[in-house]
């Protein structure tokens, strides 16, 4: 599944993605619901926003994320909820309301049984295709061109990082986080290295040209040479 993590709380927002990630979906993270309306990387199949408190502003919110976004579900959370909140965020369109702080798994277990009863699969597919490019993470294989790339298994997972945020920029503390999980201590001073690996595979295998462009000290973009003209 497609997780859309809207939360002021950064903190919260990255557990509940890297338990989603975890579980084998997708997810990005976003600043407030607003960002939502925004062009996001892909259609999400569920989605977590954060409202402070269910002010008529908050409902019309949720009203319009159930309006624009009518297959997914939709998880409102906030701090101490209280009657009749909850009922006004349910009657709006959220199919839960959760109580801040909540366990992150429990979350993407709850949106998997909600999948299941909707008779979608309740893990999705860990392959994503960019062009010429598709990355396979759950058989930690990549192709190109039409041809194998032989990469690390940090490599992959970094590239993969990489496309799951295309077009938009993946957060330096994102790869780290994602890239180096159960692989030991994330290590900034050699993602250059790494992303500099992977950029001469990208390019030898022929085909789309990509390139993986740095953003200082912020992060990195997966792009295709015809996007970057047009920039």
């Amino acid at each position: 599944m497609k997780f859309a993590i809207a939360d002021p709380d950064p903190a919260a927002a990255e557990l509940l993605s890297y338990a989603a990630q975890r579980r084998g979906h997708q997810a990005v993270c976003l600043a407030a619901a607003e960002k939502l309306f925004d062009r996001l990387p892909f259609e999400p199949s569920v989605i977590v926003a954060a409202v402070e408190a269910t002010s008529a502003a908050d409902l019309k919110i949720i009203e319009r994320i159930r309006r624009e976004f009518g297959d997914a579900v939709l998880f409102v959370s906030m701090e101490r909820p209280r009657e009749p909140i909850p009922s006004l965020a349910l009657k709006a369109g959220a199919a839960e309301v959760l109580r801040t702080p909540y366990n992150p798994l429990e979350v993407v277990l709850r949106a998997e049984n909600w999948a299941a009863s909707r008779g979608g699969p309740a893990v999705a597919s860990d392959t994503l295709k960019i062009g010429d490019l598709e990355i396979a993470l759950d058989r930690y294989t990549a192709t190109k061109n039409g041809k194998v790339l032989v990469f690390t298994k940090l490599e992959l997972r970094l590239v993969y990082c990489l496309a799951q945020h295309y077009p938009h920029l993946a957060p330096l503390e994102r790869l780290l986080a994602f890239g180096w999980d159960s692989l030991g201590d994330p290590d900034a001073a050699l993602i250059k290295t790494h992303i500099s690996h992977i950029r001469k595979k990208l390019r030898d295998a022929g085909g789309q040209e990509f390139d993986i462009v740095s953003r200082q000290t912020v992060g990195y973009v997966l792009q295709i040479s015809e996007e970057r003209a047009a920039l």
